[in-house]
């Protein structure tokens, strides 16, 4: 049976009318097979990543003293050491970035030319390995005594002044870099609580991100943006209060979320405290709700098109080692059954960065 096609066949040409039909559905079918949605084709190019943190993020704090990027221990970072992590399988390299002790109090916040040339160089050796780079605002947003997004003792309005100033600056420095520049709103912000002001707060602040990068033009103007969720907390995230940008450019847009559950496991010391302390993980239940954490995650996000990066996933060292290494698998396994962009959390404990370059113990036995 032939089905209407809005080709005419007369006579002897019916032969040639089938043998057209079966062809353009044929083509019709093996094009459709290979296109793949915005998200399922980010997770794919951005592959598996990993941050250097503890680097250029570095801020004067309780941890640590100097504002370079070996005040907290860590070597400077070297492009030997960019090959390895390629070399290693990684596709995407996250470079949290603090801004806030180098640059100008005044009125125009302008960033030191040595610490944007550094940066620069770091960003453009990944480029060059022909990887994906985030950078963003990282420990600006922080609760160090220099940070200032969520200062609370700053009006709003002169901290949004700021940020859009800061951005300005980055998007002019990287204008004309490709796009493999992904470009990241800030780290963990959520200001006061869980109130509307505060959603509407965040919400203005990554939309006067998207504004300030695509207004400066050149690449930036349709180069891919990573919208820091609510405190890149999934559930906070998934939050009715909690939008997504407009854009003038379209499928360039990504969730920035940052996955550390259960924190009584991957985060909490306090052996203690019985209400926040877990030596072991992967029960049933466990499992459960790391399911139900990305099924959140495919429900508002990727099932409308909006591609959503994990910036951060990691454990503290201290726990069961194998349920430590099956936490980390387990991650990054549902990850890839989502389509979710894995950038795993490295702060300098869990990786040798100087020659010989090599992964210790628990990320050694993950990445087997």
């Amino acid at each position: 049976m032939i089905k209407e096609t809005g080709i005419r066949c007369y006579g002897n040409s019916m032969i040639k009318c089938r043998f057209l039909f079966f062809m353009v559905t044929a083509v019709c079918f093996a094009g459709c097979a290979s296109v793949k949605s915005f998200p399922a084709e980010t997770a794919e190019v951005m592959g598996d990543g990993i941050n250097i943190g503890n680097t250029l993020d570095v801020i004067t704090d309780k941890d640590g003293n100097g504002t370079d990027e070996t005040g907290w221990g860590n070597p400077v970072i070297t492009r030997d050491y960019i090959k390895f992590l390629k070399a290693s399988g990684f596709k995407t390299i996250r470079l949290p970035v603090t801004w806030a002790e180098h640059m100008s109090l005044s009125d125009d916040y302008v960033i030191e030319e040595k610490w944007m040339s550094r940066v620069s160089e770091v960003v453009d050796w990944i480029i060059q390995e022909k990887m994906y780079v985030i950078i963003n605002l990282h420990h600006d947003g922080g609760s160090s005594r220099t940070s200032w997004i969520q200062n609370k003792d700053v009006p709003f309005e002169q901290r949004l002044d700021r940020y859009k100033k800061v951005w300005m600056q980055i998007a002019d420095n990287f204008g004309d870099v490709n796009h493999n520049l992904i470009f990241e709103a800030m780290n963990e912000v959520g200001f006061d609580g869980w109130s509307d002001e505060s959603y509407v707060q965040l919400n203005a602040m990554n939309q006067a991100f998207v504004d300030v990068v695509r207004s400066s033009g050149r690449k930036n103007s349709d180069r891919k943006l990573m919208i820091s969720g609510y405190w890149t907390d999934i559930d906070a995230s998934c939050d009715s209060r909690f939008k997504m940008p407009s854009d003038t450019a379209a499928d360039r847009l990504m969730l920035s979320v940052h996955y550390y559950t259960p924190s009584s496991f991957t985060i909490s010391m306090d052996k203690e405290n019985q209400w926040w302390y877990s030596d072991t993980w992967g029960n049933d239940s466990d499992f459960a709700e790391l399911k139900s954490k990305f099924e959140k995650l495919k429900l508002n996000y990727i099932d409308k098109g909006i591609p959503v990066v994990i910036g951060e996933y990691g454990c503290i060292d201290t726990k069961d080692f194998s349920s430590t290494v099956l936490w980390l698998k387990s991650v990054r396994k549902i990850c890839h059954e989502f389509s979710v962009v894995p950038v795993l959390w490295e702060n300098g404990k869990y990786v040798n960065r100087k020659f010989p370059f090599g992964f210790r113990s628990i990320y050694a036995e993950m990445l087997k």
